[in-house]
C-alpha cells in the first residue's frame, strides 16, 4: 500500500537546526558537536575503525537516552554521514527525544573534521556497476565499493554499537541522504533481515548515468520478498535549486543529475508499493537537495513539527 505526504517544517528548534544546515557546504564544523560537549538527556561514546589504507578511519558515535531502557533496548537509528548529523542535533532537540523515549543514535562517519567526507562518502556509499566493479564518479573520485562498506556495517559497526550501548537489535533502521541515500537502497535490495526499517532521502539515481537506478528495476522485476519497510524522503525543489558549478568535472555531474527524468524518485516509490514493498514517501515542500538532510533525519528520529 502507498502513503504519501507532503510535510511542512516549523517550530523553533526545528528551524534552527535547519538554518544551521544551510552552511553544510562549508565543510569546517563550528565547534565541538553535541556528542562532544553532552547534554543531561543522553547518554555518549564512541569509537573508531580503521579504514582502507591510507584513507581516513572511521569514527562511530552512539547516542542512547538517559533513562531505563525498554526490555530489548532501545530503537536505534544508523545514520551516514555521522559527523554531519552530529552536527544537526542540539540539547534541544535530544531532550525532545529523551521524553519520547529515542531513539538511541549510531552516527556513522570519518575522522576528518569535516562535516562531509566526499572522499570517502563517495567511495564507501555508491554502489559498483552491473559486474560488481568500481566505478568513478563525474569528479574522478574512487566510488564503487557499497558491498565492502557494507560488510563492515554489518560485521563490524552494529555489533560493536550493540555491545557498548542497551540497543534493540529487532528495531534496527538505516537513514542515509544523497549518496548515503543510494548505499540505503544499496542495503535494502540486499534484504539480509539486518534492518527492519530503512529511510532514502535524496537518493543520487543519477548515480553512474543511471545505472544503479535500472539495477533496482531488475531486483524489483523479481518480486522481492522483503519483509522491512523503506521510506522514500525527498524535497520538492531538489532539481529546480540545485547547483549548478561552472567547473568542468562539476558539469559532468550536472549533465548526468539532468539526465534522468525529474520524477524518476516517484516513479521508483510507485513501483514499490506496486511490488508489495511497505513504506511511504515523504515530499519537503519547497525544499532543496542540502535542505532535505536536517528535515529527513529529524522526521526519522521523530523530532518534526509539522502543520
Amino acid at each position: 500500500m502507498t502513503s504519501r505526504r507532503n510535510i511542512l517544517l516549523g517550530g523553533l528548534a526545528l528551524a534552527g537546526a535547519l538554518r544551521s544546515a544551510h552552511s553544510q557546504p562549508v565543510q569546517t564544523l563550528d565547534g565541538p558537536t553535541i556528542f562532544e560537549t553532552g547534554t543531561p538527556a543522553y547518554r555518549f561514546d564512541r569509537f573508531t575503525l580503521p579504514a582502507p589504507t591510507g584513507n581516513t578511519d572511521y569514527v562511530i558515535r552512539v547516542a542512547w537516552p538517559d533513562r531505563s531502557p525498554p526490555p530489548n533496548g532501545f530503537t536505534t537509528v544508523f545514520a551516514l554521514d555521522g559527523t554531519a548529523v552530529a552536527a544537526t542535533l542540539n540539547s534541544t532537540l535530544l531532550t525532545r527525544m529523551a521524553e519520547q523515549g529515542g531513539p538511541a543514535i549510531v552516527a556513522i562517519g570519518y575522522d576528518s573534521g569535516q562535516r562531509f567526507a566526499s572522499l570517502e562518502r563517495t567511495r564507501d556509499y555508491t554502489p559498483p556497476n552491473a559486474n560488481g566493479d568500481p566505478v568513478k564518479d563525474p569528479r574522478g573520485r574512487d566510488g564503487g565499493h557499497a558491498a565492502a562498506f557494507h560488510d563492515l556495517l554489518i560485521h563490524k559497526i552494529i555489533p560493536q554499537a550493540e555491545s557498548i550501548a542497551p540497543l534493540d537489535p529487532g528495531t534496527r533502521q538505516l537513514w542515509g541522504h544523497s549518496y548515503g541515500g543510494l548505499f540505503t537502497l544499496f542495503a535494502a535490495m540486499r534484504s539480509d533481515g539486518s534492518f527492519g526499517h530503512f529511510t532514502a532521502a535524496s537518493p543520487s539515481l543519477w548515480w553512474n548515468d543511471g545505472e544503479f537506478a535500472a539495477q533496482l528495476s531488475n531486483w524489483l522485476d523479481g518480486d522481492p520478498l522483503m519483509s522491512a519497510t523503506l521510506d522514500i524522503d525527498h524535497g520538492s525543489a531538489e532539481r529546480q535549486r540545485a547547483s549548478r558549478p561552472a567547473n568542468d568535472n562539476a558539469q559532468k555531474l550536472v549533465r548526468m543529475r539532468d539526465a534522468v527524468p525529474e520524477n524518476l524518485l516517484e516513479q521508483f516509490d510507485a513501483r514499490l508499493r506496486d511490488k508489495g514493498v511497505t513504506g511511504q514517501m515523504t515530499t519537503f515542500d519547497g525544499f532543496s537537495h542540502g535542505e532535505t538532510f536536517p528535515a529527513s533525519l529529524l522526521k526519522t528520529l521523530g523530532v518534526t513539527d509539522q502543520s
